[in-house]
């Protein structure tokens, strides 16, 4: 299986997982991104997920399943937003509010360069979600920065326990 394919089944499994419609999904040069290291975008107003093509190229499945759980979340949480559902009316309206006001990586890629971006509500969510799912399904404990070690755990333990994609 090719790496773009681990994104796209990442995306779909996901989905099922969330129960939501999967975003649409593109691949772009790391040269159309803000910044060649960041690995992919969830773009809400489109509802779409662009990946980097130079990043997927040079990353392992592993990596990119993390990815694309993180953006399929994304999608989640602007699934509440949209319904107003799934979600307490407090967090979907932080999501609302850092979605319209949203705080891009540096591109330094250290913990310290981007405390802006990863404490976001949406990203400690996110972050927690593909935690929480490479946990389950691979047995595999993703690098959390320590920063928001605490807050990803926090959000962890409110998702029910899925073990397989048919639930």
């Amino acid at each position: 299986m090719s790496n773009f394919e681990s994104a796209l089944i990442g995306i779909q499994a996901a989905s099922k997982i969330l129960n939501i419609t999967p975003p649409e999904v593109y691949f772009a040069s790391g040269s159309d991104f803000p910044n060649p290291e960041i690995s992919s975008i969830y773009r809400h107003k489109d509802n779409e997920i662009i990946f980097n093509e130079d990043w997927i190229n040079r990353s392992n499945e592993l990596e990119i399943l993390v990815t694309a759980f993180h953006e399929t979340r994304h999608a989640y949480q602007n699934h509440c937003i949209k319904t107003k559902s799934r979600e307490d009316i407090e967090t979907i309206n932080v999501w609302e509010k850092e979605f319209h006001q949203y705080t891009i990586p540096s591109g330094k890629n250290t913990p310290k360069s981007d405390i802006d971006y990863l404490k976001q509500s949406i990203e400690i969510d996110a972050i927690a979600f593909a935690y929480h799912q490479m946990k389950e399904l691979f047995d595999v404990e993703v690098k959390i920065p320590k920063l928001i070690k605490i807050q990803v755990f926090d959000r962890t333990d409110s998702f029910s326990k899925i073990t397989t994609f048919d639930n």
